[in-house]
């Protein structure tokens, strides 16, 4: 009895003992908390690694995007076509695309305001996020391409353009020529010029240069004719022209940009017969940015006179010279050369300098000695041959000659030169000559029909004024 007792006493105690064990065991709560657990972590790892998936193919959709608007901007600037650059614009697209399925939800051309717009969308699918309900997730982006956007890019741009309206240019040639200039003028002069510029100056040249409302601050005034021996033994009087037609400037600053003052004035030119107007008759015109004026005068532009090209190189130089600003109108004052080796707050060059050189054959045409009244500006031919040279030379070489060693004095100063033949074939004087003077040798085109002329014109203002992002 006594050992059943004990036994049954020692069993209620192991059983009262058991039975408080099990109100202390969590083992079936803590795997219950587990499984939420694992559960928690497995949804915030996934749901990680998901929006880490979408935003990669956000940052591709956006790129995609980018890449369109910027390739439609520059078709619209090469080929002045709205439908090309929209086709352009999707392709563009398709060809980069995330591979989820991606779209184009709107394509906007503004031409008031410059700008290519387009709005992108792509569905990423989310495995983990599926879990949760939310199976994909839909990113859209925008994209905005300014056509012209030197200027938001954070650029000055000073441009003049040096053009051959030469008797040789007549036809069809002076009017792609024309059709050229503007084309440049359209891409390279942006709508918003209050932050940063972007102005063009005109050259234009044949047998001299007509400086226009310039001439009485920058001309040297010699006699009002000139009679000199032919090399026949005859001889020939040359009149003064009645506008302000120049000729070459010799001396120590032939082929600088100082100033125009004083002995450093620039000698009006001779022409045969009295009182005779200037070839050209299109005269140069300062660095604007207003384009109705610039076109206005390339829509003047007739051909007429010889290849003088040393002139306009020179005065493709003088036009973006700060050492001219005392002479030149306000608006149309160039900045220093150093701002060219300065960076702006957007980390692009704060100004950029550019000449293009444009002409359609050898530089045949320069003049006597022009550093006394009664020689200056008389014209001979480039050969010196015949009897109806003129029986002198002229001091500072050749026109070639001259061309050659402005282009390089300009290029120093911190110019960069673009040059454009046109019809000059693959060699000769005149393609050594615009090779040489282009600052890089692809920054040379040697241009055959009117529509190479255009696209070269349009490759070097694309190149100079790029269409940039303004999102």
């Amino acid at each position: 009895m006594f050992a059943f007792v004990n036994w049954r006493a020692a069993w209620l105690r192991r059983a009262s003992a058991r039975t408080r064990g099990l109100g202390r065991d969590h083992r079936g709560s803590v795997a219950i908390m587990f499984g939420l657990t694992v559960f928690i972590i497995f949804t915030i790892v996934g749901s990680a690694v998901d929006y880490g998936r979408a935003m990669l193919a956000r940052a591709r959709l956006q790129a995609a995007v980018d890449s369109s608007v910027l390739a439609a901007a520059r078709v619209w600037q090469l080929n002045n076509d709205l439908q090309l650059a929209e086709q352009k614009a999707y392709t563009q697209f398709d060809s980069n695309k995330p591979y989820n399925p991606s779209r184009v939800i709107s394509f906007t051309p503004d031409m008031v305001a410059a700008t290519f717009t387009m709005v992108g969308e792509t569905v990423v699918k989310t495995p983990f996020l599926s879990f949760v309900n939310h199976p994909t997730i839909t990113i859209e982006t925008r994209g905005q391409a300014l056509i012209a956007g030197g200027g938001n890019a954070g650029t000055n741009l000073e441009v003049s353009l040096m053009l051959d309206v030469t008797g040789s240019m007549a036809g069809s040639k002076i009017e792609d020529l024309k059709a050229a200039a503007k084309d440049l003028i359209d891409i390279v002069i942006w709508s918003d010029q209050s932050e940063y510029t972007s102005r063009v100056a005109l050259a234009p040249f044949s047998s001299a240069i007509n400086a226009g409302s310039l001439g009485s601050s920058v001309a040297y005034n010699p006699t009002s004719s000139l009679t000199f021996k032919l090399k026949s033994g005859s001889t020939s009087t040359r009149y003064r022209t009645s506008t302000y037609c120049l000729s070459e400037r010799t001396g120590t600053n032939a082929f600088t940009d100082v100033a125009p003052t004083g002995t450093n004035a620039i000698p009006r030119a001779y022409q045969t017969g009295s009182n005779t107007a200037c070839v050209p008759s299109a005269p140069i015109v300062p660095m604007t940015s207003n384009k109705d004026s610039l076109k206005t005068v390339i829509n003047s532009f007739a051909a007429s006179g010889n290849t003088a090209g040393h002139l306009g190189t020179a005065w493709a130089w003088y036009l973006l010279s700060p050492n001219w600003a005392s002479v030149l109108p306000a608006a149309s004052k160039p900045q220093p050369y150093s701002m060219t080796q300065q960076v702006g707050e957007k980390g692009q060059p704060l100004l950029k300098k550019v000449a293009v050189l444009m002409t359609d054959g050898e530089y045949n045409y320069q003049y006597c000695n022009s550093t006394t009244p009664t020689t200056a500006g008389a014209t001979i031919p480039d050969s010196d041959t015949g009897n109806s040279g003129a029986n002198c030379k002229s001091p500072n070489g050749t026109s070639t000659t001259q061309a050659r060693s402005l282009c390089t004095a300009m290029k120093a100063a911190g110019i960069t030169v673009y040059t454009v033949g046109f019809g000059l074939g693959s060699a000769g004087a005149a393609v050594d000559t615009l090779r040489g003077c282009a600052s890089e040798p692809h920054m040379f085109y040697n241009t055959t029909t009117g529509d190479e002329l255009r696209n070269a014109f349009r490759h070097i203002a694309t190149s100079i004024a790029a269409p940039i992002l303004s999102r």
